[in-house]
C-alpha cells in the first residue's frame, strides 16, 4: 500500500472502502497529477451506496487519505448512489484543457461522462456539496480515474 493511504480499523471489511483505496492507489501509481491533486486537497468526503448500507468517509490532509468505514464527522462533500452508479462515476475522465472539467466529446469515454450526467440529473446519484465545494469534487473524481 502506497504511504499516503491508511486504512481506518475496520475499513478492509468494507468492500467500497476496498474498492475507493485501490483506485487511488492505482491513479498514485500510473498518473503524476494524480499526487498533485492528492497533495491540493484537505477535506472529508463521503460516498454512501444506500442499496448495500456501505459507508465510507475520506479524509484528506495534503498527500494523506484515511479511508474510514461509516460515516466520520460532518463531510464537506457527500456522494451518494447505489454502488453501481458510484463505480461508474469513476470510469468518467474528465480532461484538463484550459484547467477546465470538460467531458471527453469525441473519445469513447463521452458515452460514461453521459451516463453520470444523466444518473446526476435524474437523481440517481447526489452529490451535496457540489455548489459550495466544486474544486473538491473535481479533484476527488480525478482521483478515482485511473488513465
Amino acid at each position: 500500500m502506497d504511504q499516503s493511504i491508511a486504512q481506518a480499523p475496520g475499513a478492509e471489511d468494507n468492500p467500497l472502502a476496498v474498492w475507493l483505496t485501490e483506485r487511488i492507489e492505482s491513479a498514485l501509481a500510473s498518473r503524476d497529477d494524480a499526487r498533485r491533486e492528492l497533495y491540493a486537497l484537505r477535506a472529508a468526503v463521503a460516498v454512501v451506496a444506500p442499496d448495500k448500507a456501505l459507508q465510507v468517509t475520506l479524509r484528506f490532509d495534503h498527500g494523506h487519505v484515511t479511508v474510514h468505514d461509516g460515516m466520520m464527522g460532518i463531510p464537506d462533500v457527500t456522494f451518494c448512489g447505489d454502488e453501481e452508479v458510484l463505480r461508474a462515476l469513476a470510469d468518467v475522465k474528465l480532461s484538463r484543457w484550459g484547467q477546465l472539467p470538460l467531458p471527453p466529446l469525441a473519445s469513447s469515454r463521452a458515452a460514461l461522462w453521459r451516463r453520470s450526467a444523466v444518473d446526476l440529473l435524474s437523481g440517481e446519484l447526489k452529490i451535496y456539496g457540489l455548489l459550495s465545494h466544486a474544486r473538491i469534487v473535481l479533484r476527488v473524481l480525478r482521483l478515482l480515474t485511473e488513465g
